[in-house]
């Protein structure tokens, strides 16, 4: 059975790791070839006061002359990750979350949350790559996450016409959003442009394996007009009750589910 991959919060998984870039661990050394940006790289004389402001938080010197050569260039490196940010989304600010250096992970990466969403849900988690040639690509991450609260809007408005209002749960996690920073984002540009996974719980006081298949069949030949997979579930209504994003994960074992299916 496809699995969709929106379930679990695994923020904890991806916790700030940024030790591995600034200790120098053994993958990551001096040697390591530097390539430089295609944007504009940060001032290595200088720290800025968000460089300053991670380094604290990782118990290191915020004094650049102190650090070892190896916490300098990831600390560099994460400045430069921001600064791709700072160009391609103008006005939007972004807090870290944590750093994989490229021989960790093969390609090196940082992960970063738009300031002000919640930090508890891993849907709002951007990730910015940096290839070997030293080109930064967040694959469209920061729109991801500016269309979604849209795109859910749409999609739970027509599974409430079929179940009825609050006796279902929908989350959603858009893959592709065809759109560019400063488009505009409404109901018809997102159906248009946004193709999204999405898990939907259901109590099993107000939903019967026969009605949620019923949902499957009509799904599947009403002609909506988005694009989007759903994983649908049947769970008790003591969990139902309860149900967030951040735990529906929880629900996907024998103990929970009631029902299971997948529609496409």
């Amino acid at each position: 059975m496809k699995k969709i991959h929106c379930f679990k919060c695994y923020i904890a998984i991806i916790s700030v790791i940024l030790c591995w870039a600034l200790w120098g661990c053994s993958t990551y050394n001096s040697s390591e070839t530097e390539y430089v940006s295609e944007i504009a790289t940060s001032d290595r004389s200088v720290l800025t006061e968000r460089q300053k402001h991670i380094l604290a938080e990782e118990s290191l010197p915020t004094d650049l002359d102190e650090l070892t050569a190896s916490q300098k260039r990831g600390i560099m490196n994460i400045e430069n990750a921001f600064l791709y940010l700072d160009e391609k989304y103008p006005g939007i600010e972004f807090d870290y979350v944590s750093h994989y250096p490229a021989g960790l992970m093969g390609q090196e990466k940082t992960d970063f949350i738009p300031k002000g969403y919640d930090k508890e849900d891993s849907r709002n988690l951007i990730t910015v790559e940096k290839d070997r040639k030293g080109i930064f690509d967040d694959r469209n991450g920061y729109m991801l996450v500016a269309v979604r609260e849209t795109m859910e809007k749409v999609i739970t408005e027509y599974v409430e016409s079929y179940f009825g209002e609050g006796n279902v749960k929908v989350y959603i996690h858009p893959y592709l959003a065809e759109m560019e920073y400063g488009d505009e984002i409404n109901e018809n540009t997102v159906k248009d442009k946004v193709k999204s996974t999405a898990v939907l719980f259901a109590s099993d006081e107000l939903c019967t394996e026969t009605q949620l298949d019923a949902f499957s069949d009509n799904y599947k030949n009403d002609g909506h007009d988005f694009e989007c997979e759903f994983r649908a579930t049947i769970i008790r209504k003591s969990d139902f009750e309860g149900l967030t994003f951040n735990n529906c994960g929880d629900m996907y074992d024998s103990d929970h589910i009631i029902y299971d299916i997948d529609i496409e």
